[in-house]
């Protein structure tokens, strides 16, 4: 029983550790890791290999076609016909023969047993022609489509590695904050029950305490919503433990780095770009395809069939029929009452519109560029201030907390410097999160992923 129980607790033990998986990633690592094993690139890659299949289903079309068929009857009654007795001749001149007299008679057997295969092969259609172009150029459609979904997931797992590592650090700066306030209000209070201080001071730095406690427990919250974001991004269960490998002046060099300023944006490299493109040429596939309706078609047969006839089911070899025959069929459309012709214009149509939406794409994307590069450098220059700011408001805290230990300041000076703090350093961690977003957003428009 003993060995039992000690067995029962090493299961445990190897189940609940097994269950604690702990995985650890840089930035690049986070991002690789997501093209591989997001929910979004794994439908965009099957996505793209239905595609592939349905290139070759469309070829397929265009080869040698086979089949069999069969059948079995049984003829519980045999079909039967009246045919005048003048077709089975008689003598005229006997006066009990009347040639229009309707004798019945029965033609098949018992048993029909029918096999045989048809080889069919197209040898002319050009619909066939444009859809096989057609599935090509969706192929490559499905391609453009799945290497735009590895570029966003790249963005958005930068966003969200960014967002923990972020978390991270304001947890830990108003971790310290609490706690210097609860050093400077137990202070306080001991000084205040010795008489050596006002109640007011107790108060007003417990208010503050009690502020820091709730921030911080904000930013322990937000902190694990943005590590189960990453993890959602990354297409890791929220059952994995993740570590980053990456801190803060990592992201910070990344997010401040303007060289991504003298990169020159070259709009038909974009894949937003590259997709309008392509969805022209499906318009025009499918423009050629309409167009082709008024070809004729061509194929070739060759049908081989046995039949077995007989009343009894011996299956003897003296009573199968052979049955072959080949030949061409031709379809020619002829007139359609002008369906085809406004199907074609249909097809126009819309071939224009896809155009148009080249130019726009086109326009839209530059637009959209120089807003990317005027956000970053706002985004960067915001930041900037707000570290600087950060600086200044931390010196003046350090004065006005000494002053205040001292007796030289008043709890309320104190807490309205601590709460500056708290506005500027939340400002300050703002900007680096803009930063970050700005610079990544303008990575991905210029196809740095």
């Amino acid at each position: 029983m003993k060995k039992l129980i000690l067995i029962l607790i090493a299961a445990a033990t190897l189940s609940n550790g097994k269950g604690q998986e702990t995985m650890s990633f840089s930035l690049e690592e986070a991002r690789a890791y997501a093209v591989e094993h997001s929910y979004f690139t794994q439908k965009a890659l099957l996505d793209e290999e239905i595609a592939r299949q349905r290139v070759k289903e469309t070829t397929a079309i265009g080869l040698p076609q086979l089949s069999a068929s069969g059948d079995f009857n049984q003829f519980i009654d045999i079909p039967t016909t009246q045919i005048p007795a003048g077709a089975f001749g008689g003598d005229p001149n006997d006066p009990d023969f009347d040639p229009n007299e309707l004798i019945p008679v029965q033609f098949g057997t018992n048993y029909s047993i029918t096999g045989g295969i048809t080889l069919t092969q197209l040898i002319f259609d050009g619909s066939y022609i444009v859809g096989l172009q057609s599935a090509k150029t969706y192929r490559t459609l499905s391609e453009q489509a799945r290497v735009k979904t590895e570029r966003e997931i790249k963005d958005a797992v930068t966003q969200a590695y960014s967002s923990v590592i972020i978390a991270q650090e304001n947890t830990t700066t108003l971790q310290q904050n609490r706690d210097y306030l609860n050093q400077t209000y137990t202070e306080t209070r001991a000084l205040y029950e010795a008489g050596f201080a006002e109640e007011q001071d107790a108060d007003q730095l417990k208010i503050l305490l009690q502020s820091a406690e709730n921030q911080l427990d904000r930013a322990i919250r937000l902190e694990d919503i943005s590590m189960n974001t990453l993890k959602f991004q990354m297409g890791i269960s929220n059952e994995t433990t993740i570590t980053l490998k990456d801190n803060l002046e990592t992201i910070l060099a990344y997010g401040a780095d303007q060289s991504v300023l003298a990169q020159q944006f070259d709009v038909t490299t974009n894949i937003d770009f590259q997709l309008s493109e392509t969805q022209a040429e499906l318009q025009e596939r499918n423009l050629s395809l309409k167009k082709m309706q008024y070809a004729p078609s061509l194929s070739a047969f060759y049908n081989y069939q046995e039949s077995y006839l007989n009343n009894d089911l011996t299956l003897s070899s003296d009573f199968w029929f052979p049955t072959s025959l080949w030949g061409l069929q031709l379809n020619v459309p002829i007139f359609s009452s002008f369906q085809r012709r406004y199907q074609v214009q249909q097809a126009e149509l819309d071939l224009r519109k896809s155009q148009i939406t080249i130019a726009e794409t086109e326009q839209n994307l530059r637009v959209d560029y120089l807003t990317r590069v005027t956000q970053y450098e706002f985004a960067l220059n915001q930041y900037k201030n707000n570290k600087d700011n950060l600086a200044l408001v931390s010196k003046i805290l350090d004065k006005e907390t000494t002053k205040y230990n001292v007796g030289m300041s008043s709890s309320l000076n104190l807490a309205n410097t601590q709460i500056q703090f708290f506005e500027i350093q939340a400002a300050y961690i703002g900007s680096i999160q803009s930063l970050i977003e700005a610079r990544s957003s303008l990575d991905k428009i210029l196809n740095n992923y």
